[in-house]
């Protein structure tokens, strides 16, 4: 009973408090026989009182002896239960700051994902070790409560639970600090590879648009033109319809650098090529469709032009014709062919339409100015001769015809001499 030996741990605490208890068991059964020999004392006081004094110094020492070793057993139970107490607690202290530093360096122990299938699976097991985390709050706040009951109970190593107090608090707000520190990276890995697989998604868009960019046929024919057209309107609308997902990247991007991502300038890299590839994207685009209304403006000047330099020539077969020489019907001939020029006349404006159109290709530096230079000189030089040749031919039949009313009136004089003369020998 009077040994100070409490124990050095947890086990030999145990198993001192075993050994404890077997002696209270043995004290248990010796007070009966301190009853009885308490009760022989009294006994033999009546029936020896010459030596009732002696006898009664025997039962108090007996009493004295008896009270010193229950009260010895009593203060060394409680000293033993102190002793467990703080084991105990120290024992839960250490598994859960071993505990702690293993789940430190399991978080710690992941790489950050280079997919965004490996950041989904990073995510997924962060929040399982939370879920660990949060099973263990329980075996905390048991430890803290034992820790503050040894304190408010004035526990001999009250210093020494109250730094592993400290250390545990500190501890797990330490874990709890790195595992969010590990989500906020882990989710911003998690929205890197989403901005990864989305502009490379672009990227890749972007390169057949670029590819369709490098047809450099205008067209040889205004149906042609007109088909290119075609094509390129739904080009453009696919353009329109990718503009919502790159300006969503752009957003995106924003907002992780304005978080201050661990990637940011990687983001903002990306983001910017992405951008700068976006902006060429729709210059080209625009500029081929420029390209493709010149053309288009082109090939109707070829049109218009081919249907002119076709009715002159035709026309200019009516206009090089010598029906003036055949005297017969001249009248009629002359006015056909007053209804030939005022034909003429009427399709001057497609002579100057042809000529406005194909100037205003000239002032704009179209790139076929040369050729539409020259078609137009050709069908106005075209144009010139047949209104040359018109004139003439008119000329020739005013002419034509006056010689033939010149010839009608000699005839008739002549005519009217001879039937004179005719009277007058008669």
């Amino acid at each position: 009973m009077a040994s100070d030996d409490f124990g050095r741990d947890l086990a030999s605490v145990q198993a001192l408090l075993r050994k404890h208890e077997g002696l209270e068991r043995d004290l248990a059964a010796l007070e009966d026989k301190v009853k009885a020999l308490c009760a022989e004392a009294d006994r033999l006081q009546q029936s020896h009182p010459i030596n009732a004094s002696q006898i009664q110094v025997k039962r108090e020492e007996l009493i004295a002896n008896w009270e010193q070793i229950r009260t010895l057993a009593a203060e060394r139970h409680a000293r033993l239960n102190d002793s467990y107490r703080l084991q105990r607690f120290l024992a839960d202290f250490r598994d859960l700051t071993s505990w702690v530093t293993e789940m430190k360096a399991l978080i710690n122990a992941d790489e950050l994902a280079n997919d965004v299938a490996g950041a989904e699976a990073l995510l997924d097991r962060h929040q399982e070790h939370k879920g660990e985390i949060d099973a263990h709050e329980d075996s905390f706040k048991s430890a803290d409560e034992s820790g503050q009951a040894l304190l408010a109970a004035g526990h001999y190593a009250s210093d020494e639970v109250k730094e592993k107090l400290t250390i545990l608090s500190d501890e797990r707000s330490a874990l709890l600090e790195l595992w969010e520190l590990r989500r906020q990276q882990y989710e911003q890995c998690m929205d890197l590879q989403l901005f990864y697989r989305d502009t490379e998604q672009v990227d890749n868009w972007m390169s057949k648009q670029e590819a369709f960019l490098l047809n450099e046929d205008l067209g040889d024919s205004l149906d042609s033109v007109e088909a290119l057209l075609k094509k390129h309107e739904d080009f453009e609308k696919s353009l329109s319809a990718q503009e919502e997902k790159i300006t969503a990247l752009d957003e995106f991007a924003t907002k992780l650098i304005q978080n201050n991502h661990y990637a940011m300038d990687d983001v903002a890299t990306r983001r910017d090529a992405l951008l700068s590839r976006r902006n060429a994207l729709h210059e080209r685009a625009m500029y081929r469709r420029a390209q493709l209304a010149d053309s288009f403006h082109l090939q109707q000047f070829f049109r218009d032009s081919d249907e002119l330099k076709s009715w002159v020539n035709e026309k200019m077969k009516t206009a090089t014709d010598e029906a003036y020489k055949d005297p017969s019907n001249l009248q009629g001939k002359v006015q056909k062919h007053q209804a030939f020029e005022a034909e003429l006349s009427a399709n001057q404006s497609r002579i100057d339409a042809l000529e406005k159109a194909g100037q205003k290709l000239i002032d704009v530096n179209h790139y076929a100015s040369d050729e539409v230079a020259a078609r137009m000189n050709e069908v106005i030089s075209l144009w010139k001769k047949l209104l040359e040749a018109t004139e003439l031919k008119g000329i020739k039949l005013r002419e034509a015809n006056q010689q033939q009313q010149f010839n009608r009136n000699c005839a008739a004089e002549v005519l009217f001499f001879c039937h004179d003369t005719l009277l007058a020998k008669t």
